[in-house]
């Protein structure tokens, strides 16, 4: 394996994590090639984070030895690059092809494999049945919705443990509600935290789940692909490792009382930072409009047949998300008023008022939920939502949070 003379980290994300009683710093891949965590000492993160394919063996020698005054050869930092390489970090020949070999693999199953199973849920069915309907009975008994299931929810993509309370609410009013005609088709926007090409990306292939395989409408994604103007179903790559579909799909099995109860129309949605950073509205954009647009002919012509859900955390803060500082009781309480602001957005079907509070921040916030609860509200142009429930979860020794909420458009 040759060592690369201007070596180039990977898209990844860092936060500080403790091992052994050692401040250390984690290395995690939104997009699934790296399965597992890495953790690396302050030193070695510190080549690494200079690792940006400017800086030759040489220059991360000599910052090196600036920052910490230690003398490290050169052979000691290209043992570092070759470590890094290894461990499929660096942006690199091996890793292209390490890629390569993972997505033709991927590419070629009929069925999506699960991700997250045993992770952001139980993998045992039965574990995971026990695990739903327990957070369902805490929720208690929710006053069913007058006009039957909803046309549209928001719901939390955190795991369910962390999320429990609010998908419980959520999932028992979603039962409460559910009427003897039940929606075929289960239309999920879920968040892509990983790259990917394109505003949003359908897929062909079904979706293994522990309670058994829930089918996609292909046709639907092909003849939505079409009405979009999309080359063929956009990025489907981008579905592989994606968790913000994947942890829906048991409690709607529930829900539905099977896997093979309804059908899916899977789409991960790209980030709108570009939008942001460029001072405009993703109405502006060609390729939105098209593919919202593609969504409304559907809701018009399936209305009362389709369930749209908004697979969407909120708020990201604190020193797992980048933050210099780590998050405290005051800045978290600020952060919940502010989602509470922002929220009243979404409550009014106001799409472009909830984009551009989140600009006027320049997404300080980082609300990864932007793109799909923006596509759904545009979808349901203006129509009106209530908040069901709105949650956290906070790691007071870490100094982390994430926001989320469970919203429903009757």
């Amino acid at each position: 394996m040759a060592i690369p003379e201007y070596p180039k980290l990977r898209r990844l994300e860092a936060f500080p994590a403790r091992q052994q009683g050692r401040e250390v710093i984690a290395l995690r891949d939104p997009e699934g090639y790296m399965r597992n965590v890495v953790v690396l000492q302050p030193p070695l993160y510190f080549i690494a984070s200079l690792c940006d394919g400017t800086r030759s063996l040489r220059d991360l020698q000599a910052a090196y030895v600036r920052r910490f005054g230690d003398i490290i050869t050169s052979d000691q930092v290209a043992a570092v690059v070759n470590e890094l390489n290894q461990k499929m970090l660096l942006d690199s020949d091996e890793f292209r092809a390490y890629k390569r070999h993972l997505d033709e693999e991927y590419l070629s199953l009929p069925n999506r494999p699960m991700a997250s199973a045993g992770s952001a849920y139980a993998a045992d069915p039965r574990q995971l049945l026990q695990q739903i309907r327990s957070m369902l009975m805490e929720a208690g008994e929710q006053e069913a919705l007058p006009d039957g299931l909803p046309v549209g929810v928001i719901a939390p993509h955190i795991d369910l443990e962390r999320g429990r309370e609010c998908y419980g609410k959520l999932y028992s009013l979603l039962a409460a509600s559910m009427g003897e005609q039940q929606p075929p088709l289960v239309v999920i926007l879920g968040t892509c935290h990983g790259e990917m090409e394109g505003a949003f990306a359908l897929t062909r292939k079904n979706y293994l789940t522990p309670f058994g395989l829930v089918e996609t409408d292909i046709g639907l994604a092909e003849g939505i692909a079409r009405a979009a103007g999309m080359d063929r179903l956009g990025d489907e790559l981008s579905h592989r490792s994606e968790h913000s579909i994947e942890v829906q799909l048991p409690l709607l099995c529930v829900l539905f009382g099977g896997a093979d109860r309804f059908r899916l129309l899977p789409i991960t949605c790209n980030s709108f930072h570009s939008f942001i950073a460029e001072g405009r509205s993703p109405s502006e954009d060609g390729e939105v409009t098209a593919f919202v647009g593609a969504l409304k002919g559907l809701l018009s012509a399936m209305e009362g047949k389709v369930l749209f859900v908004a697979s969407a955390d909120l708020a990201h803060l604190g020193r797992r998300f980048g933050s210099l500082l780590p998050l405290d009781g005051v800045l978290l309480s600020s952060a919940i008023a502010k989602d509470k602001e922002m929220l009243r957005k979404v409550e009014e079907g106001d799409a472009e008022g909830f984009y551009s509070y989140i600009a006027s921040e320049n997404d300080s916030r980082h609300i990864c939920g932007l793109p799909p609860i923006y596509a759904l509200a545009k979808t349901l142009d203006g129509r009106r939502g209530r908040l069901v429930d709105h949650c956290h979860w906070f790691d007071p020794q870490e100094g982390s949070a994430v926001t989320f909420a469970g919203l429903v458009f009757p």
